[in-house]
C-alpha cells in the first residue's frame, strides 16, 4: 500500500486563495457565470406562483422575466422548463432549510431561542442625548475637557 501523503493545510488555503482571485469577475464557484436568476425567483416565488395560479403559463412569465433582463448566466433567455426548475430548486433549498432548523430546535444540547428581547440594566443604558449629533464637536469638548482635567499635572511658570 502507497504511503499517504501529508496534507500541508497552509498550501492549500494559498491555493484557494488563488483560484478564488483569478476567478473571472460574476463567476460562481464552478467558473459558471452567475445570472442572478436564483436569486430573483428566491425573493419572488409567492409573486410568480401567484401569477401562474392567476393563469398565466411558465412560459409567458419566463419570457417576461426574460424581457426585464433576467436571463440565464450564458445571456439567453429563460424558458419554461428553467423557470420551474429554478423554482423546484427554491422549494427544495427551503424545505430542507426547514429540516435543519427543527432537527437544530430538537436538540437538547443546544439553548433555546429566546422569546423576549433582550435588554441592559437601567444603569447601563446611555443617558438620553449621549451622542451629540455633530461628532467632531464631541471628540473636540472631550478633548478640552481632559486637558483640563490635567492642567493641574503641566508646571507653571
Amino acid at each position: 500500500m502507497a504511503p499517504v501523503p501529508k496534507l500541508d493545510l497552509s498550501k492549500l488555503s494559498r491555493d484557494l486563495e488563488r483560484r478564488r482571485r483569478d476567478r473571472p469577475e460574476g463567476s460562481g464557484p464552478g467558473g459558471r457565470a452567475v445570472s442572478g436568476a436564483m436569486a430573483v425567483v428566491r425573493e419572488n416565488l409567492a409573486q410568480l406562483e401567484a401569477l401562474y395560479a392567476a393563469g398565466a403559463s411558465w412560459v409567458d412569465i419566463a419570457a417576461s422575466l426574460s424581457a426585464q433582463g433576467i436571463r440565464r448566466g450564458d445571456g439567453e433567455a429563460l424558458t419554461g422548463r428553467q423557470l420551474t426548475a429554478l423554482i423546484a430548486s427554491v422549494r427544495r433549498q427551503e424545505q430542507r432549510r426547514e429540516v435543519k432548523a427543527a432537527k437544530r430546535a430538537a436538540r437538547a444540547d443546544l439553548p433555546k431561542p429566546l422569546a423576549r428581547k433582550l435588554a441592559l440594566a437601567s444603569d447601563l443604558a446611555p443617558p438620553p442625548q449621549a451622542f451629540p449629533s455633530d461628532p467632531a464637536r464631541a471628540e473636540e469638548e472631550l478633548r478640552r475637557e481632559r486637558l483640563a482635567s490635567l492642567q493641574g499635572l503641566f508646571k507653571k511658570d
